[in-house]
């Protein structure tokens, strides 16, 4: 099995980057890098794990799942079936954070709905001489998000909390809260990816209008912010206008930032 005939199956399967999903397979299963694979492009490839990889990702399996692992903000993340797969939009909010809280020495921030904890993690790598809380719901992720933690080395500064986001489960004040919630629609779910459609969709979605989770993370941790702290918050580029009339109702100062495609991602509450 070739370069090419893999390529050739993916596109065949509909895989929507078919060069750089067969290039990622090889490089992992067969460790043969990309500028090898393009110095022998007609190279056999033989083995039962590659034949296997490439019949999941024929059959639109995630490839970060297949491989079990997925790079974020510079950084590597175990991920599995139990978690979302990072994507490039969630920079944004990461970034945010980081920019807050590089500057002061032992803050304390909180992130909600952590997930494989690539935001936390992330945030921690980038700051030093501060610590974390990730709030997760589901005791298999939040075992993905220890894993990770302990493969980034920022363990002892992330402490790990089993709850339900829609209460209030921390104790104390924050610089910053952060969250990436469950905000695609009912609606929107019927016209997801395959790949999309096997990562969790409790993690995807709050089986209604994508709301409901945002509207109790601002009810609920304002109050846990401290004074010229922030709360940030991302959600699906066409809700802007309803969070932010949500925001409202509740009398806060809030904003939204865009991402680089020019839409509408974050939401920042200013305390």
């Amino acid at each position: 099995m070739t370069l090419s005939e893999i390529i050739k199956e993916f596109e065949a399967g509909g895989v929507e980057s078919p060069r750089f999903d067969a290039s990622v397979l090889i490089e992992h299963f067969e460790n043969k890098s990309r500028a090898m694979q393009l110095a022998f492009p007609e190279r056999d490839y033989t083995s039962d794990a590659l034949a296997n990889a490439v019949n999941r990702r024929k059959n639109r399996e995630p490839l970060q799942y297949i491989i079990g692992e997925w790079e974020f903000m510079g950084h590597t993340f175990k991920v599995s079936q139990n978690c979302l797969i990072p994507r490039a939009d969630t920079e944004l909010l990461c970034s945010l954070a980081i920019e807050k809280l590089k500057d002061k020495p032992c803050a304390r921030f909180a992130d909600l709905c952590t997930g494989s904890g690539c935001i936390a993690i992330s945030i921690l790598c980038e700051c030093e001489n501060i610590s974390g809380v990730a709030l997760e719901l589901y005791p298999e992720t939040l075992q993905i998000c220890a894993e990770n933690a302990a493969m980034n080395r920022v363990s002892n500064r992330l402490q790990l909390v089993l709850g339900d986001v829609c209460e209030d489960c921390l104790e104390g004040k924050f610089d910053v809260i952060v969250s990436n919630p469950p905000y695609v629609t009912i609606e929107e779910m019927e016209d997801i990816s395959p790949e999309v459609a096997m990562e969790p969709h409790h993690a995807l979605t709050d089986g209604g209008d994508g709301l409901s989770i945002i509207r109790k993370i601002l009810e609920i941790y304002p109050s846990k912010i401290k004074k010229n702290g922030i709360l940030a918050i991302e959600f699906g580029w066409k809700q802007g206008p309803a969070i932010l009339e949500i925001a409202k109702s509740l009398n806060l100062n809030a904003h939204i930032l865009k991402d680089t495609e020019n839409r509408d991602r974050v939401l920042v509450v200013n305390i």
